[in-house]
């Protein structure tokens, strides 16, 4: 099969490289997610889904006889939800970020504290795992928090996107 890389392509092998990492920084570094770093990640499993979609219809993987038509219905909704999950997913990284930077308060996902549980000796291990993340001192990596690299993450697909709907031709790359 001779396909060239696509636009859609390259959004849904970026946007699982995002997940893949999450992952990475989670089970193998050790670091463990707040409620909101776990929703963030959610828009990328749609961005991922319909990115595929609109690669197996540009590209012609799939072979389905589809009207010009319903080729073009599809390959638009799957745009939509692709721009409709990288603005939801603008929204909670910023929201993320607002609550590390002590921009807002916190409404829920993270904790600031250690939510009461009292730590000594003999329960410590016991515990451990009840402790929430504190969102106040957020991992990071050359001075930005992974919810700021999240803003850059969506805003990046969605012009992507915004580009290669704009630009009529297959827009290959």
């Amino acid at each position: 099969m001779n396909f060239r890389i696509s636009i859609p392509l390259i959004i849904a092998i970026y946007a699982a490289c995002v997940i893949a990492s999450a992952y990475f920084i989670e089970y193998v570094l050790g670091y463990k997610p707040c409620e909101l770093c776990i929703i963030q990640r959610y828009p990328y499993y749609f961005i991922i889904l319909s990115s595929i979609t609109v690669f197996a219809l540009k590209s012609r993987i799939i072979p389905i006889n589809l009207s010009h038509f319903l080729f073009k219905r599809i390959s638009t909704a799957a745009y939509v939800v692709i721009i409709l999950a990288s603005i939801i997913g603008f929204s909670f990284a910023t929201y993320h970020f607002g609550i590390e930077n002590n921009y807002w308060q916190n409404f829920s996902g993270c904790s600031d504290r250690l939510s009461g549980i009292n730590l000594n000796a003999t329960n410590l291990l016991e515990d451990i795992n009840k402790i929430e993340p504190n969102c106040s001192d957020p991992l990071k990596f050359f001075g930005l928090s992974l919810s700021g690299y999240n803003i850059i993450s969506n805003t990046l697909i969605a012009v992507l996107v915004i580009y290669d709907l704009i630009n009529k031709k297959k827009n290959y790359i």
